[in-house]
């Protein structure tokens, strides 16, 4: 089952139906703080821990935990923002000082002073919008300085969990522990190395289908059928590539190595003549066609890849012309999105397009600040301009035909390298032969992708994996 992603306004909206069906705060908070106390045992040796508590629920959280945290033998020190807010955070306060827990009215500017090992950041949850103020502005840049890790509650404080936005200063985590769902903002910021080591917390809360799917590894066995007993070449799909240039003849053929990876059948690339040699080197399972030949001896194919490495001149643009009105189900990347862009031209009945934020930047004619700001409504804005799915790739990608929605989550930095791009498109190619449903079909892509992506950063490591490695790890 797709994992859920919600905004933080949807977490709030879901605490309340809860607490107006009958569900307290306060035993909700106290499941929330022993996902903080599992964690802060993880990180901290000493049990000795600095909680920065706000005036709000996050800090309430905050103070449940420097409970529980004594509970199991820690050595909790509190310090307030000012007085609670909330009568979840008035009956936590003074909870703690009952038990005598101390509290630290003021910092010292080196907080390796207070003896502590590890700094609970409770400052601002899911509601926060806006700018720090500037006396929390200060404490969180302190809060950065300082040489102890910092363990977020639920968002890195100065971070908007709807868009992810970072205006002002914002804590940086090395591990946030976010409750119930995993909240948008976190994938989706800017800044979303913030956050540190994400963690999701179970706080008893029913599930929901409202929010933003996410595929996981665990769907992938039924996302993958087995093939056939019966199966033959022409049956597992055949894919058309429109790829390669000279000088990029290696777009071309992790293309068709996705493609292949992938399942497809039948795989033929359509390139320059020039560099036709190479591509038969490089990937000898694939057929290749010389481009200047296409017209007059153009094979039957079930899907069109086309635009990885195939430049922007007008031969390219008038071969791509040509080549989708023959097909009924495409995946447009690189350079043909760049023509799209520059020229609209009429796209198959099943298309995706793949651009990454400064191309999608591109087909909407704005900023790349601008997409980057609003990254999921600057896809299913995309996927409404061009009537078509959309998959925008960055760290986190989204996925929409203009109705639905969903996010991958799955992935590692090791594809932030040339190539990966070309090996998704072709992953999608050899995806759509088998599915009639271009969103789902980019989902799966994109999960495969970022699995393979993983898998591979773990064996040769997240600087030195290639293309071709990850692709021999595609699930």
């Amino acid at each position: 089952m797709s994992q859920i992603i919600l905004t933080g306004a949807q977490m709030r909206a879901l605490e309340q139906q809860a607490f107006g069906q009958g569900a307290d705060a306060l035993l909700l908070m106290e499941r929330a703080a022993e996902g903080v106390v599992k964690n802060i045992l993880e990180m901290s040796p000493s049990r000795r821990v600095l909680f920065v508590c706000g005036r709000g629920n996050n800090g309430a959280d905050g103070l449940a935990a420097a409970r529980i945290l004594l509970r199991e033998g820690g050595h909790p020190l509190v310090h307030l923002r000012g007085e609670m807010k909330t009568r979840e955070g008035q009956v936590n306060l003074r909870f703690c000082r009952y038990l005598g827990i101390p509290e630290c009215p003021s910092l010292p500017e080196d907080l390796r002073k207070t003896n502590c090992d590890l700094v609970v950041d409770a400052l601002f949850g899911t509601g926060f919008q806006g700018c720090p103020d500037d006396e929390s502005a200060r404490l969180i840049e302190r809060l950065n300085a300082s040489a102890l890790p910092v363990l977020s509650v639920d968002m890195p404080s100065g971070m908007n969990a709807d868009d992810g936005q970072v205006p002002g200063a914002c804590v940086r985590a090395d591990r946030t522990v976010t409750f119930h769902a995993p909240k948008l903002g976190l994938f989706v910021s800017p800044r979303a190395d913030l956050a540190g080591d994400r963690r999701v917390w179970d706080i008893g809360l029913l599930h929901t289908e409202e929010g933003l799917p996410a595929y996981t590894e665990m769907d992938l066995p039924a996302l993958l059928p087995p093939r056939k007993s019966n199966a033959h070449k022409a049956s597992c799909g055949r894919v058309l590539i429109f790829a390669g240039s000279l000088g990029k003849a290696g777009a071309a053929a992790m293309c068709a190595l996705g493609a292949l990876r992938a399942g497809a059948g039948l795989v033929t690339v359509v390139c320059p003549e020039s560099v036709l040699p190479l591509l038969q080197t490089l990937v000898p399972n694939a057929m290749c066609l010389p481009a200047g030949a296409v017209r007059s001896s153009l094979p039957p194919f079930d899907v069109l890849a086309a635009g990885c490495g195939i430049g922007t001149d007008p031969k390219a643009r008038s071969l791509l012309t040509f080549l989708l009105p023959f097909a009924r189900k495409a995946v447009l990347d690189a350079d043909a999105l760049t023509l799209l862009s520059a020229d609209p031209f009429p796209l198959p009945e099943k298309c995706v397009l793949t651009p990454h934020v400064g191309e999608g930047a591109r087909l909407l004619h704005q900023s790349t600040q601008s997409v980057l700001d609003r990254f999921v409504p600057a896809c299913a804005g995309l996927a409404q301009h061009y009537g078509c799915t959309v998959l925008l790739k960055s760290a986190v990608s989204a996925i929409s035909d203009g109705t639905r929605l969903a996010l991958n989550l799955e992935g590692s930095p090791a594809l932030a390298k040339g190539g990966s791009g070309d090996a998704l498109c072709g992953i999608l190619a050899a995806q759509l032969c088998v599915s009639d449903d271009p969103f789902e079909a980019a989902r799966i892509a994109a999960l495969r992708l970022g699995i393979a992506g993983r898998r591979g950063a773990a064996r040769f490591g997240v600087s030195a994996l290639l293309t071709g490695e990850m692709l021999s790890l595609l699930p």
